[in-house]
């Protein structure tokens, strides 16, 4: 299935950004040095791009511009490929030639890119999207295990606030009542 394309911003898309490779960076041409971008979807060969930097490009993608603005290098995000056991190091050199660097990258790459990945390529990027997919119910597991350690212990600081409130109204009807409600009753002597 292929990606219904869109555009956004003035770009046509075939997929989604965010798991385009993206690289600003200086060039000079002819004595004046300006900034350039590099835009390369993973697994398609043919759509390398590379020109003076637009302004649409700084909001299309804000981390990658901000992170060149202040001198650092911005790195796909992600799952890095290197820790992914299903992939050996050969399989890791390959895809990184090809400007796939993360498991999501490597999720998002379309039916009509898969020829470029070489053999196995379609149970491989399968593989990606159920990995991905386990991470999402991970994250959303370990999320809900963070609210529930939260609300547990809300819940056993309002228990010990209301032990305290119990004592300190027990000691306030002793103060007032000293008997304790006790009442004697004295019969009169026959």
């Amino acid at each position: 299935m292929f990606a219904e394309p869109t555009v956004r911003n003035g770009h046509v898309s075939h997929g989604s950004d965010a798991s385009a490779y993206v690289r600003f960076y200086k060039y000079s041409d002819k004595g004046k040095e300006s900034d350039f971008v590099e835009i390369i979807f993973p697994g398609d060969a043919r759509t390398e791009m590379r020109r003076k930097v637009q302004e649409t490009d700084k909001v299309r993608w804000p981390n990658h511009w901000a992170a060149y603005a202040a001198g650092e290098q911005s790195k796909a995000t992600g799952y890095p490929l290197e820790q992914w056991r299903e992939v050996d190091e050969a399989v890791i050199r390959d895809l990184n030639h090809k400007h796939i660097y993360t498991v999501e990258q490597l999720a998002s790459v379309s039916d009509a890119h898969l020829s470029n990945l070489g053999l196995g390529a379609r149970e491989l990027v399968a593989k990606a999207k159920a990995s991905v997919d386990v991470m999402k119910d991970t994250e959303a597991v370990s999320k809900y295990a963070a609210q529930f350690e939260t609300i547990k212990g809300e819940n056993e600081l309002l228990q010990q606030q209301n032990r305290d409130l119990a004592a300190r109204l027990q000691a306030l009807e002793e103060r007032l009542d000293p008997d304790n409600g006790k009442k004697t009753l004295t019969l009169p002597k026959k």
